[in-house]
């Protein structure tokens, strides 16, 4: 693609408030977050109900056919859900740089392989959410033992792990609700400002901006305002990373991560 005559008036901002755009962007993520918690609590709670009226009824459980069909409606919700993210996010990025677009997904107005980007994140993600749904399918497993050398009858173990799992699955789904919907909007915003830079001939810079509250992680508060050229890594708590979200850091600086990244051309003036 070549680049476009006028792309550098349309993107430049001249000034940037990086509070003010990260305020935006944590209201954008917290909507979807809330929305796909819903999703997941509803899908986890149907996973325990249907296993636990199996064994309820015939006394059996088996981990590994549970941790199979519960992938079976746990994936296509999470590539579902990274489709909506993706788009939303790009489309939030277009809304900067240009008032009128059609109903598709672009990059300053021509359409990109968005579905190509969607499946090559979910495909770096799908050993991870099996080890999701394993831990889940285990953990179940883990109370009917527990309930087993208690010498409890079948329906109290079945009460029993119904009432443990409604605190498990609900935290267990705020944490993934909360950790994907950012790690997947931190890597399309990246993608979205990687194709500004390579195809329309721009010099991108990059800015870490962390919560400001006492939740944050010290070593995501030191990198407040780190500010690198866009093919460089932020280095967080020693840890090389692209972008909030990018699994270079590692789980201990991904997981449940609220810090996110301005992107701005070069010329650009960041307060």
């Amino acid at each position: 693609m070549k680049p476009l005559a006028n792309s550098f008036n349309n993107f430049r901002q001249g000034r940037i408030n990086t509070r003010a755009e990260a305020r935006k962007q944590l209201v954008f993520r917290n909507n979807l977050e809330k929305r796909f918690f819903r999703q997941l609590t509803s899908l986890f709670n149907k996973f325990v109900n249907t296993n636990l009226y199996l064994y309820k009824e015939f006394g059996q459980y088996e981990p590994s056919i549970a941790q199979q069909r519960l992938n079976e409606e746990f994936m296509p919700l999470m590539l579902a859900h990274y489709k909506r993210t993706f788009k939303a996010m790009y489309n939030f990025d277009e809304d900067r740089v240009q008032s009128k677009k059609a109903d598709d997904t672009f990059v300053f107005g021509r359409s990109v392989d968005f579905e190509n980007v969607v499946n090559q994140y979910f495909a770096s993600r799908q050993l991870i959410l099996s080890g999701i749904s394993f831990r889940l399918a285990t953990r179940i497993s883990n109370l009917i033992e527990q309930g087993r050398l208690d010498d409890l009858t079948l329906p109290q173990i079945a009460k029993l792990v119904s009432e443990k799992f409604k605190s498990i699955g609900r935290g267990r789904a705020a944490v993934i609700a909360r950790t994907e919907t950012h790690n997947a909007a931190s890597f399309a915003n990246h993608a979205y400002h990687q194709t500004v830079q390579q195809d329309l001939g721009m010099k991108m810079l990059k800015q870490w901006i962390a919560t400001g509250d006492a939740r944050t992680r010290p070593a995501h508060a030191s990198a407040n305002r780190q500010t690198v050229d866009m093919d460089e890594d932020f280095i967080i708590g020693g840890k090389p990373m692209s972008f909030a979200g990018d699994t270079k850091g590692g789980a201990a600086n991904v997981v449940n991560c609220r810090c996110v990244i301005i992107y701005v051309d070069e010329q650009d003036l960041i307060e």
